[in-house]
Parts: C-alpha cells; sequence; structure tokens
C-alpha cells in the first residue's frame, strides 16, 4: 500500500487506464466530434458562462477515450446508421432532395440537444451561452471530421468536461444531465421518422452519464473535486425528491461498475455505511429509507453477491449479541416493536389508556412489522437467487444465528448473552417466507426434505440438544457415519426453520412468561411500598423510600409497555399463522418418517406401529416435538381466537399417532406434552363447546379409533416417570385425560371404544382401573383430610378464639390456612374431575369393574367416602365459602351414590361392600338418601334403588358374618397375610416363598411391581400355584360349613344376581 490515500487512488486509476487502453485499441477508429458541458447548478452554469471562450489551459484528450469502458463507450452500444428518410410518392428528385435535408436534420438535433443538456459545445459560434471545448474540437477538425457532439463524441468531451473545468459536484452534475436527457426523451414524438436514432442518441448519453457517475463516487479525485458523494443519503431521499437517485439511473451505475469489475469497490462501502447508519435507529425512528435502499439495491444480483460476500455479513468472531449489530443484515433484523423505545413510545402507562387506543397502537405496530418483514424476506430472497455462493453464505448466517443462541431456552438467561427477541422473531419470520414453496395444503413437495440431513452436514449444532429416543453415545454414532452428498435448499431451509421456531418463536413465548412473572414481582412490590408509605413518609429515610417507590412504579411502566409490544409482535395472526402451516408441515413429515411405508399423508399412517424406531426419528432433537407443543399451548392459552381460525386435521394426527407408537419418545413429559395439546384443544369456549378441536376429534377416522386406547395407555403409562416430582404430576397429566374423556364421551363411538376395551385386553383395563380407583382414594382423602384442617384452623381464627392467641402462633396458623386452602383447593379439583369420569365409566361398562382385583378396594374407597360426607364427622369438613375450594358436598354426595346405583346389580359389588367392616354402615346409607331426596340431588326412582341396594347389602352382611361363625377359628395359614381373609387360590411368591391370595397379589401388582415382603422385582406370571394348600383350605371349608349355600340365605341368588323388590 502507498503512503496517502491519494497514491492509491492514482495507482488504480493507471491501472483501469492501462486496461481501458488496451480494451479500446481493439476498437476500430471513428470520427472525432466534441461538444460543450452544463454545469450541475445554476451557479456553476454561471461561473462557466464568465470564463473566456478558449478555456483557460490547454487540454489534450487522446483519440481514444481511456474512460469509455468505464463510463459505457459507443463501442458497447449499438451504432446509429442514419438512413435518409423518403417520400413513396415524390418524384426521384424530391426523394433526394429530401433525403439530404434528413442527413442534416438529425445530426443537428444530436448536437443541438446534447448541448443544451450537457451546457458545453464544440463550436464557437454557441460559445457565448456554452462552454466551448476548443482543443476537443480543434482534434476533430484535425481528423477531417466535422466538430460537432454526437455518439462518436460525447464520450471523449464529457470527460474533458469533467476533468479539465472545475465542477463544484460532479455526481450532481451527472445526475442533472441524466434527468434532462430523461426529459428530452419524453418529447420526441411517436410520429417522428428520427424516433429511434434519437432514443438511442439519448440512451447512449445517459449511459455516459451514470457510468462516470461510478467514478464520481468511488474515486472523486479523479475529477478534482473535493467533495465526496454521499450516496447513502441519496439514496435515502424519498422517491419525489429532486435529490433522489432514480431507480434507473442506480442500476445503469450498477452495470457500468459490473462491466468495469469494480462492482465491489463500488457498492460494498454504500451497504456497510447503510447498515452502520441504520443500527441506532428503532421502529420509532424514521427506518423506512432503509429498507426502500437496501432492497433497490439487492434487486441487482451483482450487488446481492457483493452483499454475501462483504466481510461484515458475517465476521468469523461474532457472538450472539454482535451479530445484531456488525454484520451488514444485523441493523435490519432488529427493526421491530419489540424495543423499548418503540414500547414507551406507543404504550406508556398502559393501564391507564383506553383499550380502543391501545389497539389502535397495536394494529399500527402490526402492519409495521408484516412491512418489515416483507422487506427482509424481499432482501434474502434476492441474495439466495444471486449465486449459488450468496445462496451459501444466506444458509451460513442462518445457521450461526442458530448456533450462538442455544442459551435461549436455557431456564436462566443471563443477560447480554443471546440474541433479541426482536431480531430471532424476524429470522423466524424470514424463514417462514422461504419456506412457503413447499409448505402447501397437499404436501406435494414433503418427500423433498432430507431425513438424512444431520448424517450430510453439520451446519445446525444439536449435539447437545435431548434427543427424542437416542442418548449421547448413540447419536455420536449415528452421525459420525457421514454420508457423501449435500442437502438440498428445501431441506436446509427446513431445518433451518425448525431450529428457529424452538430458539426463536419458543424462546420469546418464554419469556413473555418471564416477563408476567417480573410484573407480578414488580406489582406486589409496589403495592408493599404503598401500604407501607404512611409509616415512613415522615421519617428520616422517607426521601431514600420515595425514589425507591417512583423507580418501581417506573420500572413497573416500562415493563408493561414492553409486554404490549412483545404480545404485539408474538400475537399478530398473520405471521403466527405461517407458523402454524409450517409446524403442521414438520408435523406432518415426522409422521411421515415413523410410518414404515414412508407414504403418508398421500397414503393414511396406520396404527398402531410395531416397526422399531427409525435412526432418524430417534437421533432428531426433542424439539421437533416441543415446537408443536409448545406454539399450541401458548396461543391455547394467549390468543384462543387463531386456533380457532386454523384446521386441525394434521395436528390431531400427529397426537395420535405418537401417542399411540408412545415408546418412540422416551420423555414422558414431552408426551404429557401432546395430551396437554389435546386438553387445551377441547376446553369448552364461548360458541365451541368442544374447542377448537373436539369436531376433529369427534370425525377423524385417526382418531375415533385409537384415541381412546392410548388417553387410557397413557393414562397407566405416567405412573412411573423417574422424576422426584411424579407423584403429584401425574395427577396433572391425568386431570388433563379426564377432560379429553369428558368431551369426548357424548360420542358413542368412543362409549363403544371403552366397552370393547374392557373386553379385548381384560388385565391392561383392570391395570387401568385400579390406578383411577388409587387415585381417587387419593384425591379424595387428601381433599376431605385439608377441608377438615381448614375448618379447624378457621375457628382457632375466629373472633371469639383468635383473642389467646399470640401474635406469632397467629401467623403461623394463618400460613397454614393458607397453605391448606391451596393444597385443598388443587385436590378437590382433581378430586371431582376423577370421581365424574368414574361414575361414567361405571355406568359404561360396570362389570368391569367388579373384578376379584379390584372390587374389594372400590367398595372400601366409596363405603369411607360416604361415610366422611354424611356420618357423624362431616360437620369437622364445613368451611367458610367451600366454593373457593372447589367443594361441593352434595353433588359429590351425588356422584358417589351414582356409583352405587351403577354398580347395584352387580353380586361381586354386592359381596364387597357388605365384607367392608370398617367403614359400611346401613344407617349411613339411610341418611344419604336423606340428604339427596331433600336438596333433589335424585329422583324418587334413584332414592329407592339407593335404599334397596343398602337393604340387599345389609342381608348380604349378615348372610355372611352367619357363614363365618359356621367356620368357627380359621386357622392362620389358610389366612391371606395381606388381607386376613379365607384364601381362594392361594399362590406362592418366588422370591419371599410366601403363600397368597392371587386376588391379593394381583390387586397388589396393579400398583407395584414389587413383592411387598422383600420388594423384589415380581410379575403376575412369576408366582406359583399352591394347588396342596388350596385343596386344604376346600377340605377345612366341607368340613365347617352346611351343605346349604351362603348366597342362598342371602340377598344373592345361586345365579350371582341381586334380586331387587318392587
Amino acid at each position: 500500500m502507498s503512503d496517502s490515500p491519494q497514491n492509491d487512488a492514482e495507482m488504480i486509476r493507471r491501472k483501469r487506464l492501462a486496461k481501458l487502453q488496451g480494451s479500446q485499441r481493439d476498437r476500430p477508429a471513428l470520427p472525432t466530434e466534441r461538444s460543450p458541458t452544463p454545469s450541475a447548478s445554476p451557479q456553476a452554469t454561471a461561473s462557466a458562462r464568465s470564463q473566456p471562450v478558449s478555456p483557460p489551459s490547454s487540454i489534450s484528450v487522446p483519440t481514444a477515450n481511456p474512460f469509455s469502458a468505464i463510463a459505457g463507450s459507443s463501442a458497447a452500444s449499438p451504432k446509429i446508421n442514419i438512413i435518409p428518410a423518403t417520400n413513396k410518392t415524390a418524384t426521384p428528385t424530391a426523394s433526394k432532395s429530401q433525403a439530404s435535408t434528413k442527413l442534416v436534420e438529425f445530426p443537428e438535433w444530436e448536437d443541438a440537444t446534447l448541448s443544451k443538456v450537457f451546457q458545453f459545445t464544440l463550436k464557437s459560434a454557441d460559445s457565448d451561452n456554452l462552454i466551448y471545448l476548443e482543443d476537443v474540437a480543434t482534434e476533430i477538425e484535425e481528423s477531417g471530421s466535422v466538430p460537432r457532439l454526437s455518439m462518436e463524441t460525447l464520450d471523449r468531451a464529457l470527460l474533458a468536461r469533467l476533468t479539465e473545468i472545475p465542477i463544484e459536484s460532479p455526481f450532481d452534475y451527472l445526475l442533472s444531465c441524466w434527468h434532462q436527457l430523461d426529459n428530452s426523451r419524453r418529447t420526441i414524438r411517436g410520429t417522428d421518422p428520427d424516433k429511434t436514432n434519437k432514443n438511442s442518441a439519448l440512451t447512449e448519453a445517459r449511459r455516459l452519464c451514470s457510468g462516470y457517475a461510478v467514478l464520481a463516487v468511488s474515486m472523486p479525485e479523479m475529477f478534482n473535486s473535493e467533495i465526496s458523494v454521499d450516496l447513502v443519503s441519496l439514496l435515502l431521499e424519498k422517491a419525489d425528491s429532486p435529490k433522489a437517485v432514480p431507480l434507473e439511473f442506480l442500476a445503469s451505475m450498477i452495470q457500468r461498475s459490473v462491466d468495469d469489475e469494480t462492482i465491489e469497490d463500488f457498492i460494498a462501502p454504500v451497504l456497510q455505511n447503510l447498515s452502520v447508519r441504520l443500527r441506532g435507529l428503532t421502529m420509532a425512528d424514521n427506518y423506512q429509507p432503509y429498507f426502500r435502499a437496501i432492497q433497490a439495491l439487492v434487486v441487482h444480483k451483482p450487488v446481492a453477491t457483493v452483499l454475501a460476500s462483504m466481510p461484515t455479513f458475517l465476521p468469523p468472531d461474532v457472538t450472539a449479541v454482535t451479530i445484531e449489530l456488525s454484520t451488514v443484515l444485523g441493523p435490519f433484523f432488529r427493526i421491530s416493536p419489540v424495543d423499548a423505545k418503540v414500547a414507551n413510545t406507543y404504550f406508556t402507562n398502559a393501564k391507564e389508556r383506553p383499550v380502543s387506543q391501545l389497539n389502535a397502537a397495536v394494529t399500527g405496530l402490526r402492519t409495521e412489522l408484516a412491512t418489515v418483514q416483507d422487506g427482509l424476506a424481499f432482501v434474502v430472497d434476492k441474495i439466495v437467487r444471486a449465486s449459488p455462493e450468496s445462496r451459501e453464505r444466506m444458509l451460513q448466517y442462518f445457521a450461526k444465528v442458530m448456533n450462538l443462541n442455544h442459551k435461549r431456552r436455557a431456564l436462566q438467561i443471563v443477560p447480554g448473552t443471546v440474541s433479541t427477541d426482536a431480531f430471532m422473531l424476524n429470522v423466524t419470520a424470514v424463514l417462514n417466507k422461504l419456506c412457503e414453496p413447499f409448505v402447501d395444503a397437499t404436501f406435494s413437495k414433503i418427500d423433498k426434505i432430507d431425513p438424512l440431513c444431520f448424517k450430510k452436514s453439520d451446519r445446525i449444532d444439536i449435539k447437545e440438544e435431548v434427543k427424542l429416543d437416542a442418548d449421547q453415545h448413540t447419536f455420536d454414532e449415528y452421525v459420525a457415519e457421514r454420508l457423501e452428498g449435500t442437502p438440498n435448499f428445501i431441506s436446509e431451509v427446513f431445518y433451518l426453520n425448525v431450529a428457529s421456531h424452538h430458539y426463536g418463536l419458543g424462546g420469546a413465548m418464554h419469556n413473555v412468561g418471564q416477563l408476567s412473572n417480573d410484573i407480578k414481582d414488580l406489582e406486589r412490590h409496589l403495592q408493599q411500598l404503598e401500604t407501607e408509605q404512611p409509616n415512613w413518609i415522615n421519617s428520616p429515610q422517607a426521601a431514600l423510600l420515595n425514589n425507591t417507590l417512583t423507580r418501581v412504579r417506573e420500572q413497573l411502566s416500562n415493563a408493561q409497555a414492553f409486554q404490549y409490544a412483545l404480545n404485539a409482535s408474538l400475537q399478530d395472526r398473520q405471521s403466527m399463522s405461517k407458523s402454524f402451516v409450517f409446524l403442521m408441515t414438520m408435523a406432518t413429515w415426522l409422521v411421515r418418517l415413523v410410518d414404515p411405508e414412508h407414504r403418508h399423508p398421500q397414503q393414511q399412517v396406520v396404527l398402531p406401529i410395531t416397526a422399531p424406531v427409525p435412526d432418524t426419528f430417534k437421533n432428531l432433537p426433542e424439539y421437533f416435538v416441543e415446537n408443536v407443543t409448545g406454539f399450541v399451548i401458548y396461543f391455547s392459552r394467549s390468543y384462543p381466537q387463531l386456533m380457532f381460525e386454523l384446521t386441525h386435521v394434521e395436528l390431531v394426527t400427529f397426537a395420535v399417532t405418537f401417542l399411540r407408537t408412545s415408546s418412540y419418545i422416551k420423555n414422558p413429559y414431552l408426551k404429557a406434552k401432546i395430551i396437554e395439546v389435546l386438553f387445551y384443544g377441547t376446553l369448552s369456549q364461548p360458541a365451541f363447546k368442544n374447542g377448537f378441536l373436539g369436531d376433529t376429534l369427534n370425525s377423524l377416522p385417526i382418531a375415533t379409533e385409537h384415541l381412546f386406547h392410548l388417553l387410557m395407555s397413557f393414562y397407566i403409562e405416567i405412573e412411573q416417570t423417574g422424576a422426584s416430582s411424579q407423584f403429584y404430576d401425574k395427577f396433572n397429566i391425568r386431570y388433563y385425560i379426564s377432560q379429553i374423556v369428558k368431551c369426548i364421551w357424548e360420542n358413542p363411538v368412543y362409549r363403544d371404544k371403552l366397552e370393547q376395551e374392557s373386553k379385548v385386553d381384560v388385565d391392561f383395563f383392570v391395570r387401568f382401573v385400579a390406578l383411577l380407583l388409587n387415585d381417587v382414594t387419593y384425591l379424595l382423602d387428601e381433599s376431605l383430610s385439608k377441608l377438615a384442617d381448614i375448618h379447624r384452623l378457621q375457628s382457632e381464627l375466629s373472633e371469639n378464639s383468635a383473642s389467646a392467641l399470640s401474635q406469632q402462633e397467629r401467623t403461623e396458623r394463618e400460613q397454614n390456612l393458607s397453605a391448606s386452602e391451596r393444597q385443598a383447593t388443587s385436590y378437590m379439583s382433581l378430586a371431582n374431575e376423577t370421581v365424574s369420569i368414574l361414575k361414567l365409566f361405571t355406568k359404561a361398562v360396570p362389570a368391569a369393574f367388579v373384578t376379584p382385583e379390584i372390587v374389594d378396594r372400590l367398595a372400601a374407597m366409596l363405603d369411607y367416602n360416604l361415610d366422611a360426607l354424611v356420618g357423624p364427622k362431616c360437620t369437622g369438613l364445613k368451611v367458610k365459602d367451600p366454593k373457593k375450594y372447589h367443594f361441593n358436598p352434595r353433588e359429590l354426595l351425588s356422584d358417589i351414590a351414582d356409583v352405587y346405583l351403577n354398580l347395584s346389580t352387580e353380586s361381586a359389588f354386592v359381596l364387597a361392600v357388605a365384607r367392608d367392616g370398617r367403614s359400611y354402615r346401613r344407617e349411613i346409607f339411610v341418611r344419604a338418601s336423606s340428604i339427596l331426596g331433600k336438596y333433589a340431588f335424585k329422583s324418587s326412582q334413584d332414592i329407592d334403588a339407593l335404599t334397596k341396594f343398602a337393604d340387599t347389602v345389609e342381608q348380604t352382611k349378615m348372610a355372611n358374618e352367619q357363614g363365618e361363625e359356621e367356620l368357627g377359628e380359621i386357622p392362620d395359614e389358610f389366612l391371606d397375610p395381606l388381607m386376613y381373609t379365607l384364601m381362594e387360590d392361594p399362590v406362592i411368591l418366588p422370591s419371599s416363598n410366601i403363600s397368597i391370595d392371587r386376588a391379593t397379589i394381583k390387586s397388589h401388582l396393579l400398583s407395584d411391581s414389587t413383592d411387598p415382603f422383600n420388594r423384589v422385582p415380581l410379575k403376575l406370571e412369576d408366582v406359583i400355584p399352591n394347588t396342596e394348600l388350596k385343596k386344604q383350605i376346600e377340605e377345612f371349608r366341607r368340613s365347617k360349613r352346611s351343605s346349604k349355600p351362603i348366597l342362598a340365605t342371602t340377598g344373592v341368588d345361586t345365579d350371582g344376581d341381586v334380586p331387587m323388590a318392587d
């Protein structure tokens, strides 16, 4: 490099001259003509006119202009052949005369027009009004040509004007000339016989203007100008501004620089300057000109190629934070409503402003956002289409954004370590745009998505991501077997957009929740300060606390404003609809991936899938599934209107497929999220009783065929998750399942499925029922226990009792009361739903609930809770405002009574209730019937049926007691070691070698798969029948009992039916 910019410029100039002179030597010599030049402004024109006719210095111009290749020489333009115009109706003599006149007319017009536009001439006679370029004119005369301006002479004349006669701003002068040439072109009549020649001359002149304008921008010192051209400022001018650079002029400049192979030197500084100036602007500022400017530039492929090749397009040391500012595209992707300045501009004091005003602001910002995202998509599209190299650079850019922002999905995000929501949401929107060509309603291009992408490319870093069904070692082995070739563009964009929805959109949705928590904390802090203000208003700390109060109010206002701005972006219907459509394409692709035939959706996947998990699926990151569940759950909560506007066949197919093929996804909580999606989709909404998924669940064949089974299956599966919180997690998930069941229960197809399940796989169904009973038992027990605690604590804190408590005791009781209230509310809600499901199922398939493994537990649970609700201790459940805890004792009593009635004709159930010596008492049934009748919770027919059931149970109980007396004392070895009842079918446990009744161990294994005596893992098929002991027990029975069957003397006949008296 030389010591000064001037020397550098001179070196470049000499290099260009050498090249251009060589190209001129190959061009045939043309007649030389010359003409004068106009100044760029009236002041410049006046200065030029005051000069003497002869230029102040000798101008030496080579016959072949070395700048012609830069400015667009006539050699590169079409030659103008001046053909005499002829009049076919005239005589030959007249035609010859007219043709001769025509030869003179066009050159004169050309000379006069160019002289007027450029304000210089090659004729001394015109020097009074124009600058006379004497040296150029002399050279043309010496070559034997007439000195006048033409396409052949304009180039060298213009060069002389620019280099030898000072002009304040050569660029402004050339732009002014270009405008005048454009105006001259508009004045040419359509009937002018020389229209073609004139247009060609003016076009060539305009090309020369734009060509020299490139030099005026990139090397102003060549024209002895001290004023550098701020092309960026000119590009930022409005289109109707006199200073604006016309797009055609800009296009011509770009083409000239391409021809000269100087496009990078010319346009890269412009692009960089444009980006740097935008860094400090937001959506609240005048950012629009920058988008118009960059769009006007990248529409030219060479510019888009240069942009992608710039060092600042993707610096090697870029971080998640600096990528928004130090890259040339970063400042453009930052423009968004999600900005503190924008938020405070549009939503300051949001809580105090009219809703209509806030809605108007949101609508305006969303319109702005759509324009921004469309502009960004336009720029990216032009870069992608410019060249293979620029497309690769664009893909690298997006991949870098993803790889730098893994921490956006961390539980705790450290400020200043990740990109902003504004930037990431815009990136997601642009990737959605790129995916639109292959995201169609028929999934016609879904087969173009390469499932082996991660074996061919490591562009997206997923090494640290949790996989669907693969550990780290499995994944490392999978990607170690690299495949040749590279993924196609569709696959590249697809995988990038999947990642963007995880780190970008998913991260933003996570941040909304965090922001809401922060706002609640600030509101509590503010309330505390305002409540305590009277206590410190006159204290020495008053000034400090007042400042704190002001600061908290300001922080709260800013946070609320930012929340509005973030929601304005996140809840934009147009943008989020595009994300949903993409995610449904991804969900459909996942189903296709696990479909053994790989033909879905063109051919519906067949369930259940029994094939092993494909490697291509098991090694995918979990966020492929999380993207779908997270999106639906978030918008179901915050913007349910959006979900009702979309179709959901793909969503339901996705959910049913992966819940029915549960083993394909390792993480139980990820599968639970799919259940949660179905739950939110079936929540009743105004005008939509069954939610936005109800109609699809009730009509889609894949759902009606498999939904009920998969709900029962997952109810069982979620019993053990491996997490420390699994005991409590399962209740929330089962609550979701109960709501889904209630939504679909009205469909007779699903009720038939329940009966079918109870018959096809009895063990499976019994396992489900056992867990259902476990839940009902636990939840009701905890609910009623917490209500009793609330009753006690409310009594202790009442006015009459509280006076005897110290402040510390009162505080402790208040804290305990608050904790009990939270727990009671949660448990009671879950208990109500579980009892409701039990009521539905026992009515539909009563026989399935009286198997030996579960009937005794069911009877004992019902009896216990009936006694708790109406027995002697029921007054302990009386609390203030029971609705607060979702506790309606009469309604709960009615539901329990329904279960009794549903099973009242089952002899096994009658016997089980009669055998319950802990809680069953006939008077409890009498009291329950009285309450239900008094408050009209049951019809008279139901009350009668419940009374008759109690009578039958009482008769059976008396008969059983008589039978036990007849048996007398039973040997210990005949008693079940857990239930202490006479065994019916004794079996030996292989590890503990203890004999136990088969029904007892079967019931135990439904909820605990270990030997109850030593905790060794145990399966039912491992137990050994104790045939010898069974024979001894049968012999004991025969020897002790009379020949008369017990059932014949009770309310149960020998056929096992319970006679119900009229």
